[in-house]
């Protein structure tokens, strides 16, 4: 069961979590008596069906008022306050840590090279399955000679690459998460 203030920070995350949506709630705040629809719309240049599902998850923290216009509810202006201090507060040492925060909430290539890998393992299983049973077909059918020199370099082959590739599936979680901190993160 989710309490009170469970409740309050996940709409307020929720809201804020979106860069158009902190936009919109700037925009607002920037303005005294308000937004208009159409000024937003000529402001943040989208298209109404966008703007209209960001303005539906602001709910809460925007409202309208007499005029029509966008101002922000008393929430919204405490949720408002928090992005403001966060804007005042980061300093030069906090740079350091938002630039790990931002790598680690990055969408890691480990998952696609894990599967990558996996898949490759697999076909190279199947055709090097396919070789060896194709040479037992040469073998009890016969076979010109080549044949009996090139299979078992072709088996040798699909078993060098099965292993290669084992290898890496194994070593690639490491592999992958220094190639991502080197071309996206510190070095």
């Amino acid at each position: 069961m989710i309490n009170h203030t469970e409740q309050i920070e996940n709409v307020t995350f929720q809201a804020l979590a979106h860069p158009t949506r902190r936009t919109i709630i700037r925009l607002i705040q920037s303005k005294d008596q308000g937004i208009s629809y159409t000024e937003l719309i000529v402001e943040l240049r989208m298209s109404t069906g966008k703007l209209n599902y960001h303005l539906d998850q602001l709910k809460g923290l925007i409202e309208k008022n007499s005029t029509q216009h966008y101002i922000l509810t008393p929430f919204g202006k405490k949720a408002t306050e928090h992005l403001n201090l966060i804007e005042q507060k980061i300093s030069s040492e906090d740079e350091k840590y938002v630039k790990i925060a931002v790598l680690s909430q990055k969408t890691s290539l480990q998952p696609i090279v894990k599967a990558f890998l996996s898949i490759s393992i697999a076909l190279s299983a199947v055709l090097t399955a396919v070789w060896v049973f194709l040479l037992y077909v040469f073998i009890t059918e016969g076979a010109p000679l080549i044949i009996f020199i090139l299979m078992p370099v072709l088996i040798a082959v699909g078993f060098g690459l099965l292993s290669t590739l084992v290898y890496a599936l194994v070593k690639a979680p490491s592999w992958v998460k220094r190639f991502e901190q080197r071309f996206f993160g510190e070095k």
